[in-house]
């Protein structure tokens, strides 16, 4: 159980230095088009999240809970949120699923990673 708990807060530690990080390399996205390689960062820290919620809902059914119950909220609507901003990358899996994919989705990237640094502030303040 230790090492599920130091994992969880480690990678909860990694996502709080990586969102900010990622959505100030973002920003540039409001000018210009995002390098391929910001897509795939992106991507990554997604899947960073997608763990680190599996990792706090294990540690919820084992008998571990946050302060506040809206730290899983969040912390599942930042993991699902960072998984369909990786995925509009032109060519992206969900860019290609829409209808009418936008002309410009960085505009609606960096957008979207401005909301996920409040997500991860939010988590991480509701499950201390």
């Amino acid at each position: 159980m230790p090492v599920l708990l130091f994992l969880h807060a480690s990678l909860g530690a990694l996502l709080l230095l990586a969102v900010p990080a990622l959505a100030l390399v973002g920003l540039q996205g409001f000018f210009r088009p995002l390098p391929g390689g910001f897509f795939r960062a992106l991507r990554g820290v997604a899947w960073v999240a997608i763990l680190q919620v599996a990792l706090g809902f294990a540690l919820f059914l084992a008998g571990l809970r946050p302060k506040d119950g809206l730290h899983l909220l969040y912390g599942l609507l930042l993991a699902a949120g960072l998984h369909y901003l990786g995925g509009l990358e032109p060519g992206g899996w969900f860019y290609k699923g829409l209808k009418d994919p936008p002309k410009r989705p960085e505009l609606f990237v960096a957008l979207g990673l401005l909301f996920a640094v409040g997500l991860v502030l939010r988590v991480y303040f509701t499950g201390r």
